[in-house]
């Protein structure tokens, strides 16, 4: 409603124009204006004739109606015919929610000749000049509320902060501000805000200037290292926006928040140790803070103190704090030591939030891997009615499709990607995912051309080169290309074993045993694995190193006995365990 606006705008009249027309009459009557007389008390000059109570009470009924053209003019008019000092306060604030700036600053020469209210005349004479431009006059009137004895006030540079950032630009604020520091040089508190603005525009070099001159006038004010520290930060020299952040600590060590933010920044330069001295501190003076519960548990996780971070994540829990970013990665502890039910329980009450969509993949996953397939894609596709945002529901489909897969129902899990694929076309990951299906179908058209989609989109992508390179390596005899886009992708990626494995598989193709078994070696010492133990295994046995090749393809079994390319090449060379 436009009452309550205008109401917002001048909290000393909380009534409606109508009442504050009677107040005015029962006090004052109608009679003829008087002229102000020299040394006469203004305040008792205050009659009003018929034509300004028309003119206020029409301005008020403009502005309940929206029309604040309309209300300023009536109220301008009241105003050039009264002396009555709330008329004129009344119709200046009016003219400056109608943004009618011109009208503000005249109105404010009215109002000084009824008024010995300075300052609130001067605060808002200092919102119309820096709207209308006028950069010098601005600065009289800023000085006329925050100078006192050619000193800044403190208690005014709130007020400075509020105008400045509500009512002039930012170009504006700075040059309002070098003005007042030209005229009142040396002023701390000024500074630290003309450095605040300095830095909001990225003027780092003269911003730091300003703030080492706060430093240098008053060292206990601790803003000023702080504001000095986000620039550092900003410019690339986290270990000096530390430093800065430490002597401000120093400055005011019972500042909890700003213990905290040294904390963060501590943590972000991986100095772990320092970092979990001020959270423990920070523990002892606020130990029923949750937040910081938080970071303890998820700085032990950083360190390697599962157990600790464990404990840490269930007392946040425990005190009913409900935060799904504790369940999220109390789960994720346990989902690694094996706990699957309870990582499943903390999965589930991750209600929203960054990491709700990762906490329900991973719970399906787990049901998954329980063997209730059905059941975990079925938390999939309610998970994916719930998802509004694309990328999520990508991740929701690739999801599914994993499933299937390593549940070995690769044409359901095609049957997904094409649907997904349908509604993302140049969507790499499910054209890499589709990829990989397709190979297992022996729908090799179909994985050439999803992977060279991907690599006209990202030519670098070193696993759909090594995806490409290694299934042209083991299922056609187009060797000399496949060798091509594997040794790409291994000098991108050059110790990933996946790669390293590849590259040993198409030499082995191309019947150089030697480079084949050098990187199949490296390749297994990097990652035990099934698949890297069958072809390592056959190469030996080509190479003439029975024995080798046994002892690998049986460690094989043990890390994955039902793997079908490690059973298959094992059978194709009647070796049985």
């Amino acid at each position: 409603m436009m009452l309550q606006q205008l109401n917002t705008v001048i909290p000393a009249y909380r009534f409606s124009g109508v009442f504050l027309l009677l107040v005015m009459l029962v006090g004052c009557g109608s009679h003829a204006l008087k002229e102000p007389v020299e040394g006469e008390d203004l305040a008792r000059v205050n009659e009003l004739t018929g034509d300004i109570l028309f003119d206020l009470l029409a301005g008020e009924f403009a502005g309940l109606n929206g029309q604040l053209d309309e209300a300023t003019r009536y109220y301008l008019r009241a105003a050039e015919t009264t002396n009555d000092p709330q008329v004129v306060a009344r119709a200046t604030h009016i003219a400056l929610f109608a943004k009618k700036y011109d009208t503000v600053l005249e109105l404010c020469k009215r109002w000084r000749l009824v008024s010995d209210d300075l300052l609130s005349i001067s605060r808002i004479e200092t919102i119309a000049l820096l709207h209308t431009g006028k950069t010098a006059q601005a600065v009289e009137a800023i000085e006329s509320v925050i100078i006192e004895n050619d000193q800044v006030v403190k208690a005014s540079i709130g007020w400075l902060s509020h105008i400045l950032k509500k009512e002039a630009s930012d170009d504006m604020a700075v040059k309002v501000l070098n003005t007042l520091d030209e005229k009142h040089p040396d002023q701390a508190y000024l500074l630290l805000l003309l450095a605040r603005y300095e830095a909001g525009e990225k003027n780092y070099p003269r911003a730091m200037a300003v703030i080492e001159r706060v430093i240098q006038l008053a060292p206990d004010i601790s803003d000023a290292y702080l504001i000095k520290a986000q620039m550092l930060s900003a410019t690339g020299r986290d270990v000096e926006a530390v430093a800065a952040v430490e002597m401000a600590v120093e400055k005011r060590p019972d500042d909890n928040n700003l213990r905290l933010q040294y904390a963060r920044m501590l943590v972000q330069l991986k100095r772990y140790d320092e970092a979990w001295m001020e959270f423990k501190h920070l523990e002892q003076a606020t130990p029923d803070n949750n937040s910081l519960l938080l970071s303890l548990g998820l700085l032990s996780i950083e360190t390697g103190k599962i157990e600790l971070a464990k404990e840490y994540l269930q007392k946040l829990i425990d005190a009913g704090a409900g935060d799904s970013q504790a369940h999220y990665y109390l789960g994720r502890i346990q989902q690694s030591q094996n706990e699957v039910m309870p990582a499943i329980a903390n999965y589930e009450r991750v209600l929203g939030g960054d990491y709700m969509v990762d906490a329900r993949i991973r719970s399906a996953g787990l049901y998954a891997k329980t063997g209730r397939v059905d059941d975990a894609l079925a938390k999939l596709k309610q998970l994916m009615s719930h998802s509004q945002n694309n990328s999520d529901q990508i991740r929701v489909y690739l999801a599914q499709g994993t499933l299937l897969s390593e549940a070995r129902r690769d044409r359901e899990a095609l049957e997904i990607y094409n649907r997904a694929i349908k509604g993302a076309p140049e969507n790499t990951d499910l054209l890499y995912a589709r990829a990989l299906t397709a190979e297992k179908l022996d729908m090799l058209d179909v994985t050439e051309s999803d992977l060279r989609t991907v690599l006209n989109v990202d030519p670098d992508n070193a696993n759909a080169l090594n995806a490409l390179g290694y299934t042209l390596a083991d299922r056609t005899d187009r060797l000399v290309e496949a060798k091509e886009y594997i040794l790409k992708a291994a000098t991108l990626l050059p110790d990933d074993p996946a790669i390293l494995d590849s590259l040993g598989w198409v030499y082995f193709r191309l019947g150089e045993y030697q480079s084949a078994l050098k990187w199949l070696h490296k390749a297994f010492a990097q990652l035990e694995d099934a698949e890297i133990a069958a072809h390592l295994g056959e190469t030996l046995w080509q190479t003439g190193k029975l024995d080798d090749a046994k002892k690998i393809w049986n460690r094989g079994l043990e890390l994955q006995a039902d793997n079908p390319v490690l059973l298959d090449t094992m059978k194709r060379y009647q070796y049985k365990q």
